[in-house]
């Protein structure tokens, strides 16, 4: 479109006659000028046309969806061993299944095999597992998962 508009206004100050070398630069300014003008209401059509699609009314959300991005995750621990040394780690889920440690979200020490704590999650933290570690080296670790549910008003990962 650009290239036949240039062609177009070139053949026609050709057709007008030319003139001396003050012409030619006149006649080089009018092309860039028009040119600049076509191309600056291209992209003035093309913004106006991404606005109309993009507005906040284009958006269908479900009712129950509050648009916030965090979580409440109420972790509730008694494994009922009476009290061994062990902490906790409660990490997001790792590929092979496993706590990722580079993204743990609580790490502490276990009371009387019991702990009681709020951990505000992202929406993308939607499956964390949870290890138990005991100082004595008599027990194995336990691993426990814990997944987002959508349906549940409040989230929590019981540990028993």
């Amino acid at each position: 479109m650009k290239h036949q508009l240039i062609t177009m206004i070139c053949l026609i100050l050709t057709a007008c006659g030319g003139g001396g070398e003050g012409d030619a630069v006149n006649e080089n300014s009018n092309i860039l000028g028009t040119s600049a003008t076509t191309a600056t209401t291209e992209n003035e059509t093309a913004t106006e046309t991404a606005v109309q699609t993009d507005t906040m009314t284009d958006l269908t959300i479900s009712p129950t969806f509050d648009l916030s991005s965090k979580v409440l995750l109420y972790v509730d621990v008694d494994i009922n061993m009476g009290n061994p040394r062990a902490y906790i780690n409660i990490c997001l889920k790792g590929e092979d299944n496993k706590a990722d440690y580079s993204e743990c979200l609580l790490r502490s020490s276990l009371v009387e095999s019991k702990l009681n704590s709020d951990i505000m999650l992202a929406n993308s933290a939607v499956e964390l597992v949870a290890e138990i570690w005991f100082y004595d080296g008599q027990h194995e670790p336990m691993r426990y998962f814990w997944h987002f549910d959508a349906s549940q008003e409040s989230q929590r990962f019981a540990i028993r």
